[in-house]
């Protein structure tokens, strides 16, 4: 039987239509039938090289769909069970694997989609202790979008920044595809929520949403302004961006005993050696800051987060959508800033 993938022939190439055979399930592995699968600024390092792996390669890791077949020794999973899972390929065994901490995975091998083939096709194989059941309520197109952009903010909501009721968190990068669930699952953990964004279009959309306060970062006096939406004691900053000035800027906005949180760094700057954090040593010790960063979830928090959006507490929201076909067009969608949220690559063509 054969396939549509989109494949990336080399690094730093584009994405090429390609017709495959489709593969089938080793032990341990789960053949799923894809219908979405979610994109965001991680392919563009993917398809730079800076994740490894090799070429040619299948892209795309957050995926949804049902599975279609299994693999010898597979139990617990029948075809058409509605899927989603983590795209980290994670031992199992190690002792951060046994504490529930698979993003720590000592054994790690790498990412679907980069260390082997990944969602941008009509079928995926992945092992099958990466899967996720999604819930009833939960629409199965979104669900790939979820079990990372919902999920990664909810593990820094619950582990790293481990907001409580009241506080004052920033999202800087706020009209990103995470940035903007960040909002969501801050306001869900009962903070008075701050957006940080210097895209104008973006700005506007913001507006829409339920946050307590919107600061333009295109402005010089971004920084003090943060500190006066927080009333001068910012509980949390949570950085997508990963600047220099956004590091920065947001570790000056804390308050007393503030945390900030490095989520990721943007592609261009991976290879920028000029592009550090630097801090006041006495800065952090005399208003007991915490610098932190933090990795992807774990499989029970995409369960959970996939709880939030089923009771209503998260919308997940999807700015642009394309078919397969199109996937380049949506990475270069991403590489421009184009999107207010999310983009989703329809594989069910």
């Amino acid at each position: 039987m054969q396939m549509h993938a989109m494949v990336l022939e080399q690094f730093g190439g584009r994405l090429t239509a390609t017709v495959r055979t489709v593969p089938e399930p080793g032990p341990g592995e789960v053949l799923v039938r894809v219908v979405a699968c979610g994109a965001g600024l991680t392919l563009e390092s993917v398809r730079l090289g800076h994740l490894g792996g090799s070429t040619p390669r299948i892209m795309g890791h957050e995926f949804s769909g049902t599975v279609a077949a299994t693999g010898a020794g597979v139990d617990g999973w029948h075809e058409g069970d509605p899927v989603t899972g983590s795209f980290y390929l994670f031992c199992g065994n190690c002792v951060m694997c046994a504490s529930g901490r698979e993003t720590l995975c000592i054994n790690n091998k790498g990412n679907i989609g980069a260390k082997i083939d990944g969602a941008f096709a009509e079928y995926v194989v992945v092992p099958a202790r990466n899967l996720v059941r999604i819930p009833e309520g939960v629409a199965l197109r979104e669900a790939g979008v979820i079990a990372d952009a919902v999920a990664t903010p909810y593990h820094i909501a619950r582990e790293r920044a481990r907001i409580v009721p009241g506080q004052r968190v920033a999202v800087i990068g706020a009209g990103g595809g995470v940035g903007i669930h960040m909002l969501q699952v801050a306001k869900a953990f009962g903070a008075f929520v701050i957006a940080v964004e210097r895209d104008p279009a973006k700005l506007l959309r913001l507006q829409e949403f339920a946050v307590d306060a919107i600061v333009d970062a295109a402005s010089e006096s971004w920084q003090a302004d943060l500190v006066r939406a927080a009333d001068g004691q910012l509980d949390a900053c949570i950085d997508f961006v990963g600047a220099p000035v956004t590091t920065a800027n947001g570790i000056s906005a804390l308050g007393r005993g503030g945390t900030f949180v490095v989520v990721g760094v943007l592609p261009g700057l991976r290879s920028d050696k000029s592009a550090v954090l630097s801090v006041d040593p006495m800065y952090l010790v005399n208003k007991e800051i915490t610098i932190m960063g933090t990795r992807y979830a774990t499989r029970a928090e995409i369960a959970r987060s996939l709880g939030l959006v089923r009771d209503g507490k998260v919308k997940p929201i999807i700015g642009a959508s394309f078919p397969l076909s199109q996937a380049e067009d949506a990475l270069e969608a991403i590489r421009l800033n184009q999107v207010f949220g999310r983009v989703l690559i329809d594989c069910a063509e």
